[in-house]
């Protein structure tokens, strides 16, 4: 019993660690150009704050 409840703690103590605030979206693997588009477009639309990689479309300028 003693173990059952050790094993519960500190699963409960391991799960609580990890990374603090919003997790990094990484980049679409198909249609990246087209999905960055519609998100910026969102974030706009919600006066959100924009991500970096949204400055290109707006000065449309392009990466390589």
């Amino acid at each position: 019993m003693n173990r059952v409840i050790l094993g519960l703690l500190a699963l409960t103590m391991l799960g609580a660690c990890g990374v603090k605030g919003d997790l990094a979206r990484p980049d679409p693997l198909w249609n990246s150009d087209d999905a960055i588009r519609r998100e910026c477009q969102r974030q706009a639309e919600n006066n959100e704050e924009q991500d970096a990689r949204c400055a290109q479309y707006q000065s449309g300028a392009r990466a390589g």
